[in-house]
């Protein structure tokens, strides 16, 4: 096996194909559960003003704001990575990947986004508690709808680990 350093190009290309998957599974992720809030709002009919469809679906957006969230943070990784980086086969493209640019933003990523999984398993316990508190008749709804957004914290720890973390090992 081949110890060679892969070329600049090469590994540019890897880092913002790790941000562009991270993008578009947290932008699948967001559309999933617009499908499943509309769904949700289709399915509850006259009552979608129960205590307990209002609480699963302010959970639901509660998730869908993480996911998007988490999709921000991949583009702005991504764009983060372009502006440091030349045209492709540049001496400025050569120098990054010497000084280790991809490596660090992808790194940048994969922490802001398992800082965001903390936030989105603290999200689903204090909307439930919230809710528990405000309107107890809202609890099965509530943990419905925080079982979608503990859903999203899945989502993006398998994105981070399998696109972003994995990938950079040897």
């Amino acid at each position: 096996m081949s110890t060679a350093p892969l070329p600049p190009d090469v590994v540019i290309a890897r880092a913002l194909r790790a941000h562009t998957r991270t993008l578009f599974a947290m932008c699948g992720m967001a559309l999933v559960l617009t499908l499943i809030g509309t769904g949700a709002l289709q399915m509850a009919g006259q009552e979608w003003d129960d205590q307990r469809v209002l609480a699963g679906l302010s959970m639901l957006a509660a998730g869908q704001l993480l996911a998007i969230v988490a999709a921000v943070l991949a583009g702005v990784g991504w764009i983060g990575l372009v502006r440091r980086i030349g045209a492709p086969g540049s001496a400025e493209t050569v120098r990054a990947v010497t000084d280790g640019v991809p490596r660090r933003q992808v790194e940048v990523t994969a922490r802001r986004l398992a800082l965001l999984l903390r936030v989105a398993l603290a999200v689903a316990v204090a909307g439930v508690t919230a809710w528990v508190i405000a309107e107890p008749a809202g609890l099965i709804g509530a943990v419905v709808g925080a079982v979608l957004v503990v859903q999203v914290a899945v989502v993006i720890a398998i994105v981070r680990v399998s696109v972003l973390v994995r990938p950079r090992r040897p």
